[in-house]
């Protein structure tokens, strides 16, 4: 319809993705084991492994220098597994076929969600798995379109802009200085891929091999996200989230976390300045709890990332050196750190 302000908005989100801004696609993988992925738990260990690597050699066949893969149990519930990747096409949903090596490990499908972040996201690249980077990932889900607006309402619907780290006074001007416990923060909307989709939450594992694909637009991270982002009838059946926050909290220390998080303690910023001590649960804690009221279903996952270990078969390469993402990933992981304070939110 000519001038209809809503049919502008509703094509302008369907456009490919593009900003001014730098921008990394990442996708963010949960994957949940029927026990605790650990090395005494063989046979889920070296599937894990198996899927790790194969990501990490597709990600090898592209040129980016920003290419990384990281994963990591989560410290509070184990049998679950985080990873990060830039490998998006290799990762695009549940169903691509880099996951048959744990499928049968899982009581539920994986879930993947792609989401663009600005390129201190590079200082989560690890190429150690001895290497920790702490870090804690808030997944915030609308259950209805409600609950979504409500999100958006109150993160804002350029999520960005909420960011710890530009408060706390991580700027350009001090991006080569000392970091204080909060090294960055990334926020931003999950990015709905046309044909791709995301299992229900309520997936016990049985029967998961199949997802209703919808036809989704994919959102820019801007005003248009609230606007609908599914040609559907009202009252049409959703298996996708209408709306998923996802923030990203990369720590100096597990103990700079908690001590960060703690209202009686105080917290530290940019050259061991000290921050407001209540600044994470007035920012970040009480409004998602507020969300929680309303209907948001909020997943946290307390993280270690660490670097993709060598294939586990016997008789193979398993020590070989890695090319392209892996080197750069090194440099990345320091290099990343220094410039957070530099990309424009």
């Amino acid at each position: 319809m000519p001038g209809c302000r809503t049919c502008e908005n509703r094509e302008h989100a369907a456009q490919p993705f593009s900003s001014t801004r730098p921008s990394l696609e990442v996708c963010l993988i949960i994957l949940s084991f029927r026990a605790p992925v650990a090395a005494s738990n063989a046979y889920a260990y070296t599937a894990l492994n198996l899927l790790l690597n194969n990501i990490t050699d597709a990600a090898e066949t592209t040129s980016h220098p920003t290419s990384f893969t990281a994963w990591s149990p989560c410290t509070i519930n184990p049998a679950t597994v985080a990873i990060l990747t830039t490998a998006n096409e290799t990762c695009h949903d549940g169903t691509s076929p880099v996951f048959e090596p744990v499928l049968k490990h899982l009581w539920a499908p994986p879930s993947v969600r792609h989401v663009y972040l600005n390129y201190s996201a590079v200082s989560l690249a690890t190429s150690s798995p001895d290497e920790k980077i702490s870090c804690d990932v808030i997944v915030v889900q609308g259950s209805n379109p409600g609950v979504a607006g409500a999100i958006g309402k109150r993160f804002g619907w350029d999520p960005a802009r909420s960011a710890l780290s530009s408060q706390v006074g991580i700027s350009s001007q001090a991006a080569f200085s000392k970091p204080g416990d909060l090294i960055n923060d990334l926020w931003a909307w999950a990015e709905l891929h046309p044909g791709a989709s995301t299992p229900p939450s309520s997936s016990n594992g049985s029967g998961y091999g199949s997802f209703d694909n919808g036809s989704a637009l994919m959102s820019t991270n801007s005003d248009e996200k609230n606007m609908s982002l599914f040609y559907a009838e009202d009252g049409e059946a959703r298996s996708m989230e209408d709306e998923t926050l996802i923030t990203i909290f990369h720590w100096r220390s597990r103990a700079d976390a908690d001590r960060f998080k703690h209202p009686l303690q105080r917290s530290y910023g940019q050259n061991g300045q000290a921050v407001s001590n209540d600044m994470w649960d007035r920012n970040v804690a009480h409004p998602i709890r507020q969300l929680q009221g309303l209907g948001a279903k909020t997943d946290t996952f307390k993280l270690e990332l660490r670097g993709v270990e060598p294939r586990m078969q016997a008789g193979r390469a398993a020590a070989r050196e890695r090319s392209g993402s892996r080197k750069f990933s090194a440099m990345a992981s320091g290099f990343g750190e220094k410039v957070s304070g530099l990309w424009g939110r």
